[in-house]
């Protein structure tokens, strides 16, 4: 009835009207609007803007290259990301070598922190409403605006949605605020007339992508910290080391689920916002459960044991300080039912069902990492880095160390098993369809491969001593273990062989992603989009750089630039070198490597193990080397690069969605 009458209103102001008196016509004009806030877990729009205007950025330096337009477009969407990240947290000025004056050391992800749709104390996408507000939206905010030769800047415009008078503004003017919304998931007409003439008209409606991102530590940004610890240039660790500037439980590094190491830096959500970046007309609701240390069946199918320890009063080595361990129906798949039902999931046969799959609406993908852990991903790190001398305590950190064989022994015959288990759990319980028909898609759901993590700055595997020695810190890949070189050591044939078990796992990843119908992401291997930025990488031309440097810094003096911090070193006595620590780590400035190294994580996350007071236990920590949690992962920019992978695989798949039937 309101759309009739909306009818007969125009018909009647149109019939009224001299001939050529109509100042805005389809001919010459044409409505444009976009959705204000694409990316819906950011509760703040100007948040989601810092992002959207980082691509933009990107894009023009692109265009200013004077590249054909083919190789533009290719290096376009193979570096959105990348280059997104490179304006957001660069210490130069954007594609410069011109430092900045206010450059914010915590990186971009630290202004979000707080503005989340997540609720991090009850660990749900609750923060903006309540569940069903987030994952079924009402409407969506827009902006609208008119195109054309000459907009009457003077005149004023009357802007309708579905009738209804959302703003009386000079046409030249762009419409945004209160009220001016799009229904959802329907849409609705938007007018636009200058007053007392009839109006031109456009459909309106949003598709608003529902997205679940399932997996490992390669998915939840561990080793990014939404915001990093800070360091004190006056208090030192063992009197020569850096010490964090507030040593208790509230100088932590923050992240978005603090158990899980979840944050804003991880691929798959890097992705998703990626879509909304690029789509102005469409929105992504993303549901993010992955979490640090998961495999499938701990982790994502069943409860797993965190990251995050807390300190035990037995004082042996193993029991220090043991990993916090999930309830029963602590899973990712759990969650993720648990949310998008509308009733109480009921589970069967040890897996989480909808009733009467009764929910809220289907997911259009699922994001998918995991397998690493399942195999011994990070046993097989140890075995290559792990001196002989190494006591059974440090071994244990890692959960045991796995040789090359044992890994490749492991590649054929556990993962094979674990992922069909994974296929059939999220067949029988996760509304992932493609034609509204109800009936699961297997293609929808999206797994991402493992990067190579080995290589120089020169493409090459990193160079490291051919056996145990004093001159081990001579080699890059030793520097970048420096606190922990009593215990860690890079050796260059294990390097080789683990090298070769990436090689094997991709392709055991891809056929098995085939097995099962899924789609596999794998460019960020296949196209060695890791090569030259490997653990050891450094960019040779800005080795002054604080973020270059390999080494930990170290309060004192010593023979030779590279040299290990000595315990012999006066305490009161030298400098901090290479830098220091208190004003010059930069955790997210960019750098050649895009991978976490022992040095890295502790410089970023100094993870310390708190007792059940919430107090911090240093023998516990020490006792579990908790500081190096986050090494041997992607940094932020590593991140970026993986939802670049991501987004060559997907962006065709979306666009076909968004607007093949246009």
């Amino acid at each position: 009835m309101h759309r009739l009458f909306f009818l007969i209103s125009f018909l009647l102001s149109a019939l009224a009207l001299p001939a050529g008196a109509q100042t805005l016509s389809t001919s010459r004009f044409k409505i444009e609007w976009q959705v204000t806030n694409r990316f819906r877990l950011f509760q703040d729009p100007a948040f989601f803007k810092l992002h959207e205007n980082a691509w933009r950025q990107y894009l023009l330096h692109v265009d200013q290259q004077g590249m054909a337009s083919d190789q533009r477009d290719s290096l376009v969407a193979r570096t959105s990301v990348t280059g997104s990240e490179r304006v957001l947290n660069d210490r130069y000025i954007a594609f410069s070598n011109i430092l900045r004056q206010n450059f914010d050391w915590r990186g971009w992800a630290a202004r979000g922190q707080d503005a989340l749709c997540y609720d991090a104390e009850k660990r749900r996408h609750s923060a903006c409403g309540g569940i069903d507000a987030y994952v079924v939206p009402q409407s969506h905010a827009i902006e609208m605006w008119l195109s054309g030769p000459d907009v009457p800047a003077t005149a004023i415009c009357e802007w309708r949605i579905g009738g209804q008078l959302a703003a009386r503004t000079a046409c030249a003017n762009r419409v945004s605020g209160p009220g001016v919304e799009l229904p959802y998931p329907g849409g609705a007409e938007i007018s636009v007339n200058v007053v007392g003439e009839a109006p031109i008209i456009a459909e309106a409606r949003v598709r608003d992508l529902l997205i679940a991102g399932l997996g490992d530590s390669f998915a939840s940004g561990e080793g990014n910290p939404n915001s990093p610890v800070a360091f004190s240039d006056t208090r030192r660790f063992r009197n020569f080391y850096p010490l964090r500037r507030q040593n208790d439980a509230g100088g932590n590094a923050q992240w978005t689920d603090e158990l899980c190491h979840r944050s804003l830096y991880g691929q798959q959500l890097r992705a998703a916002l990626q879509i909304a970046v690029e789509n102005p007309q469409a929105s992504v609701t993303f549901l993010d459960y992955s979490c640090s240390g998961a495999s499938i069946a701990d982790g994502i199918l069943g409860p797993q044991r965190y990251v995050e320890r807390v300190a035990s009063a037995e004082r042996s080595a193993q029991l220090a300080a043991p990993q916090i361990a999930g309830g029963a129906k602590d899973s990712q798949l759990y969650r993720l039912i648990w949310e998008l039902c509308r009733d109480r999931p009921e589970v069967k046969r040890g897996l989480p069902t909808c009733p009467g799959n009764n929910f809220r609406r289907p997911l259009d993908f699922v994001f998918l990492s995991v397998g690493g852990n399942d195999i011994g991903f990070s046993s097989v790190v140890a075995w290559a880095s792990l001196r002989d001398s190494a006591s059974s305590a440090i071994a244990s950190f890692f959960g045991a160390t796995v040789d090359a064989q044992e890994f490749a022994r492991r590649m054929r015959d556990v993962l094979p098993d674990a992922y069909a288990q994974l296929a059939s759990a999220l067949e029988r319980t996760a509304p992932v369809t493609s034609a509204g028909d109800g009936v699961f898609d297997p293609s929808r759901v999206i797994l991402s491969a493992y990067p190579d993590l080995v290589t120089n700055e020169a493409g090459e595997i990193c160079e490291a001593s051919p056996e145990d020695g004093d001159g081990d810190d001579r080699y890059a890949a030793n520097q970048s273990l420096d606190m922990f070189s009593s215990w860690l050591t890079a050796r260059p044939d294990r390097l080789a062989e683990v090298r070769k078990q990436f090689s094997f796992l991709h392709t055991r990843m891809r056929d098995l992603a085939g097995d099962h119908g899924w789609t596999f992401a794998g460019r960020i291997y296949a196209d060695t989009m890791f090569e030259g930025h490997g653990f050891c990488a450094q960019n040779i031309r800005r080795i002054a750089d604080p973020a270059e440097q390999l080494m930990i810094p170290c309060y004192g003096s010593a023979a030779r630039d590279t040299q290990t911090c000595q315990t012999s070193l006066l305490g009161d006595e030298g400098s901090w070198r290479p830098y220091d620590p208190a004003t010059q780590n930069y955790p997210y400035a960019l750098r050649q490597r895009w991978v976490r190294s022992f040095n890295d994580a502790y410089m970023a996350i100094n993870q310390k193990v708190r007792d059940r007071f919430g107090n911090i236990d240093e023998k516990a920590s020490a006792a579990v080397f908790s500081e190096t949690v986050g090494a041997l992962h992607p940094t932020a920019e590593g991140h970026a690069a993986m939802a670049d992978s991501l987004m060559l695989t997907l962006r065709p798949i979306v666009y076909d969605m968004l607007y093949g039937e246009r």
